[in-house]
C-alpha cells in the first residue's frame, strides 16, 4: 500500500476526515488528491444538509484541504479547533 485515507462519522451529520497519507516516495503524483476526491464523493452522497466535516491538518498541509472548501480555524464565526490526546 502506498497511500490511504478514511472518513469516520455517524453516516449523516458528523464526519471527520482522518489519515490522508501517501508514502514520501510517491508524494507529488496526485495520489493524495485522488484519495481526497473519493472521500469528497462519499461525503456528497452521505452528508446531510446542516452536517459538518472536520479534520486536523498536519502542519503545512492546510492548503491541500482549502481546495476542497475546508476553512482554517479560528475564524470570526468559529472558534479554534481543539484536540484531546487521551492518556
Amino acid at each position: 500500500m502506498i497511500g490511504c485515507g478514511r472518513v469516520i462519522g455517524d453516516g449523516g451529520l458528523c464526519f471527520y476526515v482522518q489519515d490522508i497519507i501517501v508514502l514520501p516516495g510517491y508524494q507529488g503524483q496526485g495520489l493524495g488528491r485522488r484519495i481526497m476526491e473519493k472521500i469528497m464523493d462519499y461525503l456528497r452522497e452521505n452528508a446531510h444538509p446542516g452536517g459538518f466535516v472536520g479534520l486536523m491538518a498536519a502542519k503545512g498541509a492546510a492548503g491541500f484541504y482549502l481546495k476542497y472548501g475546508f476553512l482554517e480555524r479560528p475564524t470570526p464565526d468559529y472558534g479554534p479547533g481543539m484536540i484531546l490526546f487521551w492518556k
